[in-house]
């Protein structure tokens, strides 16, 4: 069994990862309005060359090259392996929870998802609507392959936390961005309010404590604007992982 589990995590992993090295393409390339598949070859940031098949084996090409590229010898980020272990971990843990089978690969895309919607906040502060769009056609998709979630908790956590921060949003004055609220409000109707809403809660307490100690340092001030969209994405990968196990030890204590 044990054997049987590292093999399924294993191949998850090195799948995601090479789904990594596409994702950190879309990153760069979705908020500049370039293709992401069709006519696109990948190349330097930096000096613009042509990379070629060695130079795009996920994490091994990094480590190979020292973090440098080959053509021009400027510095490679090293968030792009970063962003293709993290593929590869949440692939494995897909598959470790979910088997072989349909609702996992479901998550893989949905995971990927959250990645592309971060890391896009995080470098732009804002998320695109395809990404709210991919995640409705997998609410769609999971009615036929994933979880038992009624149509009823589907459009109680879609519709009713998309609009509870939507007020949020309007009556803060801009406190949420849409973006936030369209990607919670596609993933409720994904997983149904029963894991959204701790989700959203617990969004909240990732983010106070990241920027917590910079505050009591007062390197940031209290009221300013924070990208709320990686830990809403943490959140979300957390519940969608273990959300019903958590539910259930902290209905346990009382």
């Amino acid at each position: 069994m044990g054997l049987l589990l590292l093999f399924r995590f294993f191949f998850f992993f090195i799948f995601g990862l090479c789904i990594g090295s596409f994702l950190n393409v879309a990153v760069w390339r979705l908020p500049l309005k370039l293709p992401i598949a069709h006519g696109a070859r990948s190349m330097c940031p930096k000096c613009g060359h042509e990379l070629h098949a060695l130079d795009l084996v996920p994490v091994f090409s990094f480590l190979f090259l020292k973090g440098k590229c080959r053509y021009c010898g400027a510095p490679i980020s090293a968030r792009y392996p970063g962003v293709e272990l993290l593929t590869g971990i949440l692939f494995g843990l897909s598959a470790l929870k979910f088997d072989f089978s349909l609702y996992a690969v479901l998550l893989c895309v949905f995971f990927s998802m959250l990645i592309v919607a971060s890391f896009i906040d995080i470098d732009h502060t804002w998320i695109p609507d395809r990404v709210p769009a991919v995640i409705l056609i997998l609410a769609v998709w999971s009615w036929f392959c994933g979880p038992s979630v009624s149509l009823t908790e589907r459009l109680i956590g879609g519709l009713g936390v998309g609009l509870f921060m939507l007020l949020l949003s309007l009556f803060t004055g801009g406190g949420i961005g849409l973006g936030d609220v369209k990607l919670m409000a596609s993933s409720g109707l994904l997983l149904g309010w029963k894991l959204i809403v701790p989700a959203f809660f617990l969004a909240y307490i990732f983010a106070l404590l990241f920027w917590l100690p910079s505050i009591v340092k007062k390197k940031v001030r209290a009221h300013s604007e924070v990208c709320m969209g990686p830990f809403f994405s943490a959140a979300l990968v957390l519940m969608s992982l273990v959300g019903n196990e958590m539910i259930t030890w902290y209905l346990g204590l009382f």
